[in-house]
């Protein structure tokens, strides 16, 4: 098993990557959202880590959805951040 170090790297850079869309136009922030939201676990993952890893691509995936539409809802990239951060938190418990 690897251990929840790559995880916590990876949720991490997750959310300063967020951050940095998040602060810029729309397509500069869909294209380092795409970049995260296909980001798979390795395969080794831990099943709980590999587990909210998943959950947090699902919705980074809505985000870059509504990215590629119009001007995003504040409440999107909450979620995204909150996904992310509960990720980042189980990774660090580990």
């Amino acid at each position: 098993m690897i251990s929840s170090r790559d995880s916590e790297i990876k949720a991490r850079y997750a959310l300063a990557v967020l951050r940095v869309a998040q602060a810029s136009d729309r397509e500069t922030a869909a294209r380092l959202v795409q970049g995260l939201a296909r980001d798979l676990p390795d395969p080794e993952e831990q099943r709980e880590m590999a587990s909210l890893h998943f959950e947090a691509m699902e919705i980074l995936e809505k985000l870059l959805q509504d990215l590629r539409v119009s001007a995003v809802a504040p409440s999107s990239w909450r979620a995204a951040t909150d996904a992310v951060s509960k990720w980042l938190d189980a990774a660090e418990g580990s």
